[in-house]
């Protein structure tokens, strides 16, 4: 059976069925009660996939399309989704998804008939994005917001590209379509340059491999298609749309997909948006395309997906990106262990871990990693540091760094990123480099441990019962993570 949202969702209930929780009394998403539910449970450090049964749409109506909330959020949850084992880290997922990158099966296009997502068709006037549980993420956002991944084809090479883009809703029929300076503000433009307007589908359900791979970092020249079919270990099934038949290839196992134009010589002003950097993002009008939508298919029974940012304190939805800046890294410099490029603390800045052989290293893997837009500050530690623990990040900090040496300034000379409210030039920024690895050219203090033998000797079992053990609380207010 082809991967979907619904094969992860009976994964998860095989596997770990206390991480799937259906939420059975009608919610409003558009008046921020999926957000404040979200919020309360990830208080208390939980993070479960949530699937809203009753979800009022756009028009104040009980939606008969379900609405599911963090599919992405644990770490336990994306070992399922990729299929991998319980003890697989979080450094090696982020292997397991560059290697995934390598491996990149072409799709396959399969007859409408075959094609789940084609159950239900709704087109022209018909197609009504108020009738979908769309939701208000947070407090000042411009309107209710689609924000899920879009795909689009280039118009002289044919390749597809498949990313995440803010989509807040007008009308019926139109949202605002927000473009960075990436590979799709690209394909728009090849198409706005000719008078044409540029063929989008948004998928707003699907396997969380889809997910990861929609967030593929690499050249424009890949197939995104193909790399989600990696991160699915499947050739990805691919359907006609209604809009555009063959010129525009669907994911045939989606749960809903949103198919439109966007305009050429077309922009609407756009915004607020609470933004994955847990700051409330600006209005946009020159980058924000008019959307206009002319076919809306889905499942019977279908379910739509949203994301809460900035839940970026369980980032796992990014991995991919951490196996991008990873992939880059290593081809820099080969002793590169470990890349954290996302959680709060890690948002524009980068951890990287690595066993130094020269001194030149350091500065070579953070030339590497500054060549992404989402980069603006690069740490370098040794391998002994645990760049996903801020404690162990900030104990490094503190005792490996000499300001005067070890930090260099980088003028307001690079390319810096929309979600960067720090900036003071348009889309440019300074960048910092702190290389908190330990000298190779004169002594250095080794860290005090207990020796391994005696950790392996000694058994805590043997010392403190079990009953007791089981009873002493969990602490977590010394870690942030």
């Amino acid at each position: 059976m082809p991967k979907s949202l619904r094969t992860f969702l009976e994964d998860v209930r095989r596997e770990a069925p206390e991480e799937l929780v259906h939420v059975t009394k009608g919610v409003n998403p558009s008046n921020y009660d999926v957000t404040a539910i979200i919020k309360h449970l990830g208080a208390q450090k939980k993070f479960p996939i949530l699937i809203f049964d009753r979800p009022l749409n756009l028009h104040g109506q009980v939606s008969d399309i379900k609405l599911v909330m963090n599919c992405e959020i644990s770490q336990r949850k994306i070992q399922i989704a990729l299929g991998a084992p319980r003890d697989m880290d979080r450094a090696e997922l982020a292997r397991e998804c560059r290697r995934r990158e390598a491996k990149r099966p072409k799709p396959i296009v399969v007859d409408k008939s075959e094609a789940p997502v084609k159950e239900v068709i709704h087109k022209g006037s018909e197609a009504d994005l108020l009738k979908l549980p769309i939701m208000r993420h947070h407090y000042m956002d411009g309107g209710p917001y689609i924000d899920m991944s879009s795909v689009s084809r280039d118009r002289d090479t044919g390749v597809y590209n498949v990313s995440y883009h803010r989509m807040e809703v007008k009308d019926r029929n139109h949202t605002g379509f927000v473009l960075t300076l990436q590979h799709m503000w690209r394909i728009f433009r090849g198409y706005e340059e000719h008078g044409e307007e540029c063929p989008v589908a948004t998928v707003t359900g699907h396997h969380p491999a889809y997910q990861m791979g929609a967030c593929y970092s690499g050249p424009f020249q890949v197939d995104e298609y193909e790399v989600i079919g990696g991160y699915l270990q499947e050739p990805l099934r691919l359907t006609p749309s209604e809009t555009y038949g063959e010129r525009l290839l669907v994911p045939a196992d989606a749960e809903i997909v949103i198919e439109g134009g966007l305009i050429p010589g077309r922009r609407v002003v756009e915004g607020p948006f609470g933004e994955v950097n847990g700051y409330l993002g600006p209005q946009e009008f020159e980058r924000s395309a008019l959307y206009e939508v002319r076919a809306i298919t889905h499942r019977r029974d279908a379910m739509h997906q949203s994301i809460i940012t900035p839940e970026g304190d369980k980032p796992w939805l990014d991995l991919a990106r951490e196996g991008a800046y990873l992939r880059r890294c290593q081809e820099a410099v080969h002793g590169v262990q470990a890349v954290c490029t996302s959680g709060r603390h890690a948002l524009l800045n980068v951890f990287i871990s690595m066993k130094k052989m020269s001194e030149g290293d350091p500065g070579r893997a953070a030339a590497a990693a500054l060549t992404y837009d989402w980069c603006k500050n690069v740490f370098i530690f040794d391998e002994d540091i645990d760049v996903y623990n801020p404690t162990e990040i900030l104990w490094a900090l503190a005792t490996r760094v000499q300001p005067h040496c070890q930090v260099s300034i980088i003028e307001e000379i690079m390319r810096g990123s929309l979600v960067d409210p720090s900036m003071i030039s348009p889309r440019k920024t300074s960048a910092m480099i702190i290389d908190a690895t330990r000298p190779l050219d004169r002594p250095f203090s080794p860290v005090s441990k207990c020796p391994d033998e005696a950790l392996a000797r000694v058994r805590l079992e043997d010392f403190v019962p079990k009953e007791l053990l089981d009873a002493i609380p969990v602490d977590r207010t010394t870690y942030w993570c």
